[in-house]
């Protein structure tokens, strides 16, 4: 009876580790890809010189975000979906992420993931943006305590090689372990990420720090030299 109160305890603390390591870091991640919806905000830009019904959609497009910039989250929302509705071009693609974004920056989770898996399925879309529309929903998935299948099946192949969101994948998929009291499998996945030297600096610094976290429910782990020494 005792080592079930025993265990009880240590799953606890390790889960309320990991819930501080996603405060930090889950958060992190949703705000990155606001950056990288500006990237592809960019590259339908150039793509939107080439003719002028789309130059015109950039046009709306910008005068749109103008005029929500101060606006509360609800209207900017609804004002983001009826611009997506309207425009059957890559900036009402654009405007559709951004209403997603911002649904999972207010904490309305099922709103969020079904607009980030509206996009995935999108297939008119360009497989990077689906790719990127599937790491979102997974993301919100991890952020409102989804279900590991759920958030294994929106990752998908973005955590294999060859795929430019792997890095990011990699680390949703270990917080997702981890959360799940999947200790292992997280430190397999954030060794990885360290030892990977096609990943950038900060996200493998980002991983030394949550595996520090997930060493915090084992009894022994590699240290993470082993991986290091691999470059």
């Amino acid at each position: 009876m005792e080592d079930n109160i025993f265990d009880e305890i240590t799953a606890d603390l390790r889960r309320d580790r990991l819930a501080g390591a996603w405060d930090k870091y889950g958060r992190y991640i949703i705000g990155l890809a606001v950056a990288i919806v500006v990237l592809v905000a960019s590259v339908i830009g150039y793509d939107a010189l080439r003719t002028g019904q789309r130059e015109a959609a950039s046009a709306r497009y910008d005068a749109l975000l103008t005029q929500i910039a101060e606006a509360e989250a609800d209207e900017k929302i609804t004002r983001l979906l009826a611009f997506s509705a309207a425009e059957d071009n890559g900036y009402g693609a654009l405007a559709q992420f951004s209403a997603a974004l911002t649904h999972a920056e207010e904490g309305q989770y099922d709103n969020a993931l079904d607009g980030f898996d509206a996009l995935a399925g999108r297939r008119a879309l360009p497989d990077s943006l689906r790719d990127f529309a599937s790491l979102q929903a997974a993301i919100v998935l991890l952020d409102s305590g989804g279900s590991l299948a759920d958030i294994k099946d929106r990752i998908g192949d973005l955590a294999e090689d060859e795929n430019g969101l792997q890095p990011m994948a990699r680390e949703i998929m270990a917080l997702a372990f981890s959360a799940h009291d999947q200790p292992l499998e997280a430190r397999d996945l954030l060794m990885q990420q360290i030892g990977d030297s096609s990943v950038n600096s900060l996200a493998r610094d980002r991983a030394s720090i949550m595996l520090q976290s997930v060493k915090g429910g084992l009894l022994a782990l590699p240290e993470v030299e082993e991986a290091e020494g691999d470059e």
